[in-house]
Formats: C-alpha cells, sequence, structure tokens
C-alpha cells in the first residue's frame, strides 16, 4: 500500500500549495459538470473526462486524484442523459469505471516514473488496463443477466477509444508546451 500511496504521490508538474488547491476545486467542479455540459456524444464527453484523468496523472498528487476520478460517473448519472434509459445500468457499473479510472491515472504515473516508460507508451498500456478494467466486470453482468448488450460496447472499445483520445489530448499538450 505504500508503494501505491508513493506512485500518487509522484507527478511531472509541481504547482504551488494555493495553485494545487485551485486545480483541486477547479477539476473536481469541472469532473463533475462534463456529463451535463457534453451529454452527447458519449465518444466526446469521454475524451473530455480521460484528458483530464491523464492530466491528473501528470499535475496532481495523491488523495487530489480522487474526485477527478469519481466525479465523472457521479454527474453522468445525476444527468441520467449520457446512455439515455440504460443509465440505471450505470449504477452496477460506476464502482469500476471508478477503478478503470484509478487505473488509468495510477498506470500513467507508474509506468513514467517506476517503470521508465515513454508519456506515449505509459499511456497506451494504461488505457488497455483501464477498458479491460471496466469491460470484464461489465460482461461478467452481462453473462449473469444483469446488464443488457448494448452496454457492452461503450465498456469496452469506447472506452479504449476515448482514453487513448484523452492521452492524445494531453500529449499533444505537452508536446506545445516544451517546445
Amino acid at each position: 500500500m505504500k508503494s501505491i500511496y508513493a506512485t500518487l504521490m509522484k507527478r511531472e508538474y509541481k504547482f504551488s500549495g494555493e495553485r494545487d488547491f485551485a486545480q483541486l476545486v477547479v477539476f473536481s467542479f469541472l469532473a463533475f459538470s462534463i456529463p451535463f455540459l457534453f451529454p452527447h456524444p458519449q465518444l466526446v464527453t469521454g475524451v473530455i473526462v480521460n484528458a483530464f484523468l491523464v492530466f491528473a496523472a501528470l499535475g496532481m498528487e495523491g488523495r487530489n486524484v480522487l474526485p477527478v476520478v469519481m466525479l465523472p460517473s457521479i454527474g453522468a448519472i445525476a444527468n441520467g442523459l449520457l446512455f439515455g434509459p440504460l443509465t440505471i445500468f450505470l449504477v452496477y457499473l460506476v464502482p469500476f469505471i471508478w477503478i478503470g479510472n484509478f487505473v488509468l491515472v495510477f498506470g500513467i504515473k507508474h509506468f513514467m516514473q517506476e517503470g521508465g516508460r515513454s508519456f506515449a507508451e505509459a499511456g497506451a498500456a494504461s488505457a488497455l488496463l483501464k477498458a479491460g478494467t471496466i469491460f470484464l466486470p461489465a460482461y461478467l453482468l452481462y453473462l449473469g443477466g444483469v446488464l443488457p448488450e448494448p452496454l457492452l460496447l461503450p465498456m469496452g472499445a469506447v472506452q479504449l477509444a476515448t482514453a487513448v483520445g484523452g492521452v492524445i489530448i494531453v500529449g499533444t499538450g505537452k508536446k506545445i508546451i516544451e517546445k
């Protein structure tokens, strides 16, 4: 557990205490609001949310990443529009979405800082792990008759695509800033 927390405390970009707090407040608000501001299509909403998650991996530490990990799915349920009549089934998936989001954030931090991988490698591996973390339980719930089949695509391939999209957006921003 200490090694997980030590990894979470590392970040690529460091800010002052006041800026850290402001970033936490703004990111938490936006993480919750994104499903309200961009309810459709899921690809747009997902890429924006995943870009926030990737940025959180680079610029936030420790427990500060948790609101960004958890609030988007709470916002999606509160909004009730993301999956229309299937939104109620999202309730079953929220814990797995939180874990998947955490895997994306932790994976990027871990692969870059502990594994010495490039941002692109860390992002690609973490996006794949996130999608698998969400899809496997969704598939098992489908096999158990709990989830309808139309949710499998959004919880698998779409999760992978949106996570990769978030990595690409932040990666592009990193290249622009670093020039």
